[in-house]
C-alpha cells in the first residue's frame, strides 16, 4: 500500500469493508469472512502498535476482524469499548480477553466530542506561557469562529490575569523614599507596560477585526484592570498608587484607536463611560473612563520627565501623549503600518475623550486629555482640524450619539465641543 507511514501521518483512515463509492465493498457474511492479505498485514500492525477504542461495534459479522483482535493484544496501550446498549456473546468475550475498559450508555457523538474537549483542556493545562505572537495567531483564529467564543475569552482573560499577578505592591511598590522615587516611578512604569505587552497586542488586533460580538470581553478586561485601585494600601505615594491604573489607561487608549482605525466609534461610547469607578477623596462620586482615566490623573508629568531625562530624552509639552503613543505604536503594527495614519487615529481618540471629558457640570473634573491636538500651526503643529471635523461630523446620526455617548442629545455634544475648543483657545499652548 502506498500510504503515508503511520508514524508520521498526523490522521489515517482504512477502510476495512471497502468505501460506498467503490464496487468492491464488502456487505456479506462470506465477504466479511477474509481480509486480502495486504491488509490483513495492515491490521495486525496496527492492533499491535496503537491502543484501540471501539465505538459502535457488535463483533457479530466481522468474523476477520473478530479473529485478528482476538489473536493481537497490544502489550502497549489498553482498550476502550464503548456500547450503546446490551454485550453480544462475541463482544463479551473480546472484552474480557483484552480486560477493556468498559464505557456504557455513549453514542459516538457524545464519546468522541467529549474526548476531544477532555484533550484539548490537558493541553492547555500543559501548554507552556504563550508567547505574544502566538496569542495573536490564536486570537485570530478564535475571533470569526462561534464555537471558540470561550477559548477566545479564557485568552483575552488570562493577559488580564498576568498583569494582575505582577501588580501587587512587592512587584510594583507604591511607597519610596524621596531620594529613589524617581526610580520607582521609572521601573513600575515600565513594569507594568512589559506586563501588559500581550494584552495590548490582543486589544489591537481583536478590536480591530472584531465586529461587535466580542465587545464583552473587551470590556471586562478594562474592568479587571480598573479594580486594581479599589484596594489602597495604608500608606502610599500618591503618584505610585495612581499609576496602578495605568494598565487600564493603556488599554482603553488601545480599544479606542482600534474603533477608530476600524471605524467603530461607537464603541467609545462603551469604552469612556464604562466601567464607572469611584475616584478616592470624591464622596465616592462615580466616573467614567474618560474622566478617572485621564492620563494626567494617572501619569505624573514630573515623573515622565525625570524618564525622559534619565534615558537621555527630550523634554515633552505633553509627555503622557507622547509616551502613550510611542509605547503603544507597536501593538497597532499589523493592523495599521502607517506611522502618520496611527498618530492621527491617536489624536481623534484624545479629541474624543477630552470632548466627553468635558462633558460634565463640575468644573473640577473638565479636564481634556493632553496632547498635541490641542495645538495649532502656530506652533509647527498641525492638527488636521480636528474641531473643524468633528463639528461637520456632529448630527443626529453621529456614531458616538446613536451608541449613547452625551447621553443621545446632540445639544450636550455641541455644547461639549464648544467648551473643548474655549479651553484650548485659553490653555492649550501653556498647560
Amino acid at each position: 500500500m502506498g500510504i503515508k507511514p503511520l508514524a508520521h501521518s498526523q490522521v489515517t483512515v482504512i477502510k476495512l469493508h471497502g468505501d460506498y463509492a467503490d464496487l468492491e465493498q464488502r456487505n456479506t457474511v462470506d465477504e466479511l469472512e477474509t481480509y486480502p492479505d495486504e491488509l490483513q498485514q495492515l491490521l495486525e500492525r496496527v492492533l499491535d502498535e496503537y491502543g484501540l477504542i471501539v465505538c459502535g461495534w457488535s463483533a457479530e459479522w466481522d468474523e476477520a476482524l473478530v479473529r485478528a483482535v482476538q489473536s493481537t493484544r497490544s502489550r502497549r496501550y489498553p482498550m476502550f469499548w464503548a456500547q450503546y446498549g446490551p454485550f453480544g456473546d462475541a463482544a463479551r468475550a473480546l472484552t474480557a480477553q483484552h480486560d477493556a475498559v468498559v464505557i456504557d450508555g455513549k453514542s459516538t457523538d457524545e464519546l468522541f466530542t467529549d474526548l476531544v474537549g477532555r484533550i484539548e483542556a490537558l493541553d492547555r493545562l500543559t501548554a507552556a506561557p504563550i508567547t505574544r505572537d502566538v496569542a495573536v495567531v490564536q486570537l485570530k483564529r478564535d475571533l470569526p469562529d462561534p464555537l471558540r467564543r470561550i477559548e477566545l475569552f479564557d485568552l483575552v482573560d488570562q493577559a488580564v490575569t498576568q498583569i494582575v499577578d505582577r501588580s501587587t505592591p512587592e512587584h510594583k511598590p507604591v511607597l519610596a523614599a524621596s531620594t529613589t522615587w524617581a526610580d520607582t516611578f521609572g521601573s513600575n512604569v515600565r513594569g507594568y507596560r512589559t506586563d501588559s505587552d500581550i494584552l495590548l497586542h490582543l486589544l489591537a488586533n481583536g478590536v480591530f477585526h472584531d465586529d461587535g460580538t466580542h465587545d464583552r470581553v473587551w470590556r471586562r478586561a478594562v474592568e479587571r484592570l480598573v479594580r486594581l485601585r479599589d484596594t489602597t494600601p495604608g500608606t502610599y505615594n500618591e503618584y505610585l498608587e495612581k499609576l496602578r491604573h495605568l494598565p487600564a489607561l493603556l488599554s482603553t487608549w488601545t480599544i479606542g484607536v482600534a474603533a477608530i482605525l476600524s471605524r467603530r466609534e461607537e464603541l467609545l461610547a462603551t469604552a469612556l463611560y464604562h466601567p464607572e469607578w469611584a475616584v478616592p477623596n470624591s464622596g465616592r462620586r462615580r466616573q467614567g473612563p474618560a474622566w478617572y482615566l485621564n492620563p494626567i490623573r494617572v501619569v505624573s508629568t514630573d515623573g515622565l520627565h525625570d524618564m525622559h531625562r534619565a534615558e537621555g530624552g527630550n523634554r515633552f509639552l505633553y509627555p503622557q501623549s507622547n509616551w502613550v503613543k510611542d509605547t503603544l505604536r507597536e501593538p497597532f503594527r499589523l493592523v495599521e503600518p502607517n506611522d502618520i495614519a496611527c498618530r492621527e487615529a491617536c489624536a481623534r481618540f484624545e479629541f474624543l475623550a477630552s470632548m466627553i471629558a468635558m462633558d460634565t457640570e463640575n468644573d473640577v473634573y473638565a479636564y481634556p486629555w493632553p496632547g498635541e491636538f490641542l495645538l495649532d500651526s502656530t506652533w509647527g503643529y498641525d492638527n488636521h482640524g480636528l474641531a473643524d471635523v468633528i463639528e461637520r461630523e456632529l448630527t443626529d446620526t453621529w456614531p458616538l450619539l446613536r451608541a449613547g455617548a452625551f447621553g443621545g442629545e446632540l445639544l450636550r455634544a455641541q455644547k461639549a465641543l464648544t467648551a473643548l475648543t474655549e479651553w484650548r483657545r485659553q490653555y492649550g499652548r501653556t498647560w
